[in-house]
């Protein structure tokens, strides 16, 4: 069993994989010698995973509601200042948000009066459907779908690189839509088997330097960091959407809680402790930049 990261074939057995659809519930995780990479395997075929994530959001694992929509404008915030802390971005920018899910790294950047054009991919249909009805004028379903000669001054890569089953390959694909001296962001979870019961549909779980090692094939590490809660203390049990009346009644709770709440984006980011890094922490940030300008 090879490492999709070094293609190292000392590997050991780790652990059963814990999912619930298929084609998660036949693999098993395994972790490198090597690069320290944690992977699953088999990896399931191309058309499974197209199935699957064809009906990501509001589907399988995730839900789309005014509370998770407030959550993720914070989160997006919280990267964009971590952006503009590492690194000099332009006045204007052309950015690149592939798994744009619903649009709310945009949306942050409008709250915070940065100048931009904004390109979404995102392969789930609904969410598509729903890009393509808003104020971002590029929306595609497949980074093979953009422009050939398309390049941005800032990539977002948000808990996208985790699903990849060809990594390399699938990263070698974004830098070629990065602008000399342009930027791809990177965040995803730190190696979070350890503390979900449910961690459907990863196949790749990251530390800090298995990342970095990752990405240091394709550009100039700029910067590797933990950030969000302490992995420790997690124990994330919730696994599938909730649905019902319990729902409607929290969102209507939570709707009043944010009408009511001052400065309710900078308080979900202190609450959730977005921005708080070192240490073993629930997700990893990074930033490679391209070698040539």
């Amino acid at each position: 069993m090879n490492c999709p990261n070094c293609n190292n074939s000392d590997t050991e057995d780790l652990q059963p994989y814990s999912g619930l659809h298929a084609p998660f519930t036949r693999l098993s995780l395994f972790k490198c010698t090597g690069c320290e990479l944690v992977f699953a395997a088999p990896i399931p075929t191309t058309d499974e995973l197209g199935k699957y994530y064809s009906n990501y959001w509001d589907g399988s694992v995730a839900i789309s509601t005014p509370s998770t929509r407030r959550y993720y404008i914070a989160q997006s915030l919280s990267r964009i200042r971590y952006l503009s802390d590492k690194v000099n971005l332009p006045e204007k920018m052309e950015v690149l948000d592939i798994g744009a899910g619903l649009g709310l790294f945009h949306k942050a950047m409008v709250d915070e009066g940065i100048n931009h054009e904004f390109t979404a991919i995102e392969f789930d249909a609904k969410q598509l459907e729903q890009l393509n009805k808003s104020d971002i004028k590029e929306c595609y379903k497949e980074l093979s779908d953009l422009p050939a000669d398309r390049k941005y001054d800032l990539v977002i890569l948000s808990h996208v690189l985790e699903h990849m089953s060809s990594p390399h390959q699938f990263i070698s694909d974004i830098m070629i839509h990065v602008k000399p001296g342009g930027y791809l962001f990177v965040e995803l979870p730190n190696s979070d088997y350890r503390y979900k019961a449910i961690y459907e549909s990863h196949l790749l779980f990251f530390t800090p330097a298995s990342l970095r090692n990752m990405l240091g094939h394709h550009g100039k590490v700029v910067d590797v960091s933990t950030v969000g809660q302490q992995a420790a203390k997690l124990n994330i049990t919730s696994a599938t959407p909730q649905s019902g009346p319990i729902l409607l009644i929290k969102e209507i709770i939570k709707t009043m809680l944010v009408l009511v709440t001052p400065d309710h984006t900078n308080k979900q980011i202190k609450r959730f402790k977005m921005s708080d890094y070192g240490g073993d922490r629930q997700w990893l940030r990074a930033i490679i930049t391209t070698t040539e300008k």
